[in-house]
Parts: structure tokens; C-alpha cells; sequence
């Protein structure tokens, strides 16, 4: 097995169990640095890896490696469809009340042509906007997705994505509602839950209990 790792914001590896005991017991990784395989996608803290053990003492001998004990916690624990699909419905209502606000204060702004279309295209912005925005905050996460213990992060299951590549994620979303909702369909078969619009903008989305 090949271990990639992630440490203080940079990406070193692909090492081996081996060289990863090493550097433990050195003391250059620490037991909770990220590791990621292609065998097992998703980044999670080195003791969950089989065969990668706890140092037994401070002096770091080879004997005091082989006399310690593997641990295994925080995997990484992909949301499916449904829990999902709660998420987007709690979404759902709170921009439909942004939406009711948005129709109102126009119906009483613009002639009878003008509140409709500019209604749809204000809809559509700050459905973008809010998606975009909640995905890059700290939160990692819409308003509904955080109700229901949710994060959207990058592909390897770890890092915050950025606001562009939050942009380009809701753009996806409708590309995946445009099949026939496929694309979200997805998320039901795919090995890391994953629909459409993830796989279009290098995302995943975990459950926060993983962390």
C-alpha cells in the first residue's frame, strides 16, 4: 500500500507502510497527519490505515515499533441520496421565502412585463450565490446541508473547496437535473456517493461526524 500525505498544507508521497512507521517514530509525522490511498479514497488521520502503528516510546527503537498497536478511528463517512435529498428540500424553502420576498417588492416596482423576468433572473443569481457562498465558508455547507450534518468538500474528502469551484459545482447541479435527474440519481450507485455535479467539479460530500 502507498500512502499519500498531507501535513501543514502540503502533499509528499506516495510512501510506504514502512517508510510511514519510519517517520513516526522519527517523530516527522504525527499519528493524526491526513493520508490518502488510491485503494481507500479520502483523506483520514495515518492510525486509520492498516499496518501503520503508535510509536511505543519516546526513543522511537525499531523493537518499540513493532511492539505497538494499531488504532483505527475518524474515516471518512460519505452522505447518501436521501440524507441529501432532506438537505436540498430545507434549501428549497428557505430560498422559495427569499424567492416570495424577491416577487412581491417587484410586482409593486415594474410594469406587468418587467417583474417576471427580472424575478427569474434574481432567482437564479442568488440560488448560485448562496450555494456558492455556504460551500466556501468555514461551514462548508448550505444552511439545509448543515441542519442535517453535512459538508461539501474536495474530492479526496478533506479540504474546503473554493468559491469558483462553487460556483461551477451549482452549475453542474443544473446540468444534473437537465438528464431526467440522473445526475442526482447518482449518488445512490456511485462507490463514494457521488452524483454528477460532483464528479464535474472535483467534490464530495461527508457527513461532519467524519472529522
Amino acid at each position: 500500500m502507498q500512502i499519500y500525505i498531507k501535513r501543514n498544507g502540503e502533499r509528499t508521497g506516495p510512501l510506504s507502510i514502512e517508510e510511514v512507521n519510519r517517520r513516526l517514530a522519527a517523530g516527522m509525522l504525527q499519528p493524526t497527519d491526513q493520508g490518502w490511498t488510491e485503494e481507500l479514497p479520502g483523506w483520514r488521520p495515518l492510525l486509520s490505515f492498516t499496518g501503520v502503528i503508535m510509536p511505543g516510546g519516546a526513543s522511537s527503537t525499531a523493537t518499540q515499533i513493532s511492539m505497538a498497536t494499531p488504532i483505527t478511528f475518524g474515516l471518512v463517512r460519505y452522505a447518501g441520496f436521501w440524507i441529501r435529498a432532506v438537505a436540498f428540500i430545507i434549501d428549497a424553502i428557505i430560498l422559495a421565502a427569499v424567492f416570495l420576498a424577491i416577487a412581491f417588492f417587484l410586482t409593486t416596482s415594474y410594469e406587468e412585463t418587467g417583474p417576471a423576468r427580472m424575478a427569474a433572473i434574481l432567482q437564479s443569481v442568488i440560488s448560485i450565490l448562496y450555494l456558492a457562498a455556504f460551500w466556501a465558508s468555514p461551514l462548508q455547507a448550505t444552511l439545509g446541508q448543515k441542519i442535517c450534518g453535512l459538508r461539501v468538500v474536495d474530492e479526496f474528502g478533506c479540504i474546503r473547496i473554493s468559491f469558483m469551484r462553487g460556483i461551477g459545482r451549482a452549475l453542474a447541479l443544473v446540468l444534473s437535473g437537465l438528464l431526467f435527474g440522473i445526475g442526482y440519481l447518482m449518488v445512490a450507485f456511485t462507490e463514494r456517493k457521488r452524483g454528477l455535479h460532483d464528479m464535474i467539479a472535483g467534490t464530495c460530500v461527508v457527513k461532519t461526524e467524519s472529522y
